[in-house]
């Protein structure tokens, strides 16, 4: 069966090295495109968008998980599996 979950991909600051991706199956499309400002030419938030602190805050306290924003680059988009 075909999905779509939200991906959230951490890089390495230094270095740009992709280190890990976590995927969430049950992910709130209208949240994440209010937290990230995700502009309406992105309906279904398929491009990247970076996950700032007050982002990071917001995800934290819907999905009860934190992203170490100084060791890592993260970003948050839609894929299909």
């Amino acid at each position: 069966m075909m999905g779509v979950y939200l991906v959230i991909s951490l890089f390495q600051r230094d270095g740009d090295d992709l280190v890990n991706m976590l995927q969430l199956e049950d992910s709130d499309l209208q949240f994440f495109r209010e937290t990230l400002n995700v502009l309406d030419e992105d309906p279904l938030l398929y491009g990247e968008y970076q996950i700032n602190t007050e982002a990071n805050e917001k995800i934290y306290q819907r999905y009860g998980f934190k992203l170490d924003l100084e060791k890592y680059d993260c970003f948050a988009g839609y894929k299909s599996s």
